[in-house]
């Protein structure tokens, strides 16, 4: 198993794509924190009539906004972690290398985990600085701050994000099906199944694999259903049936 993590944790720091996506956290989520913040503190508010001062409704929002980019860029990381190998014929040497399946299986899975803890990660740093620009490097007085776990939270959505791409482009061997599935599914499809039976099947909408993930940070106005902790889980059942299908065709299927 050392041997198998040895060699998918050389590959993934010997590939340019790995070093692209940690520069791209940090730049979009230092650049929409900015923005964030930016907007926030063009809003007028009184605190004499009960709102808040300009400037602190959306401190946490800065973190929270970017996590969806940092998704997606983990995504390309791990549907290459199995994708690319397929593409250019590479999972044959893999296994030629590593004849037990499912150790190689296990070691590229567990890079997908760090590297998507690590991305998510550095888009936290990006939107630290963002808000540092501000003159914001700590939550104003007043702003709402959310439970203890809501950065823990953040990591463990990019993380998951990041598995169900690496399992989708393993079930169809392509790379770029594992990047746009869950990004066309998230921000397209799933939001017109939502349109379409909110109040005809209201247990399918609140329990689509990426609209629940994306209430990782806490409850939606668009639609009702499990949210925090719970939206996760749901997600994670999502993500645990593609993982076993990703398994069993790996195991099954010619290289």
């Amino acid at each position: 198993m050392m041997a198998a993590l040895k060699y998918e944790w050389t590959r993934l720091w010997t590939v340019r794509s790995t070093y692209i996506m940690l520069g791209l956290a940090l730049i979009l989520s230092a650049a929409l924190s900015f923005l964030i913040v930016l907007a926030t503190q063009s809003q007028t508010s009184d605190p004499n009539q009960g709102g808040p001062p300009p400037g602190t409704l959306d401190w946490f929002t800065s973190f929270s906004a970017p996590m969806t980019f940092a998704a997606v860029l983990a995504s390309v990381l791990g549907a290459q972690a199995i994708g690319q190998e397929y593409r250019f014929g590479l999972i044959r040497l893999t296994l030629t290398e590593f004849p037990n399946r499912i150790t190689i299986f296990l070691a590229k899975a567990v890079m997908v985990v760090l590297a998507a803890a690590l991305i998510a990660l550095v888009s936290y740093l990006g939107s630290w600085i963002g808000l540092a620009l501000h003159g914001m490097p700590t939550p104003p007085t007043g702003v709402t701050v959310p439970d203890a776990t809501f950065f823990a939270r953040g990591i463990v959505f990019v993380v998951l994000w990041a598995l169900s791409s690496f399992a989708l482009a393993g079930i169809t061997r392509q790379t770029a099906i594992g990047i746009a599935v869950p990004i066309v599914s998230g921000l397209i499809v799933e939001n017109i199944l939502i349109g379409f039976f909110s109040e005809k099947a209201t247990w399918l909408v609140e329990h689509l694999p990426w609209s629940s993930a994306s209430r990782w940070a806490g409850s939606s106005d668009f639609v009702q259903g499990p949210s925090g902790w719970s939206g996760l889980g749901v997600f994670a059942v999502w993500v645990a049936v593609f993982f076993i299908v990703e398994l069993v065709l790996f195991m099954r299927r010619d290289a």
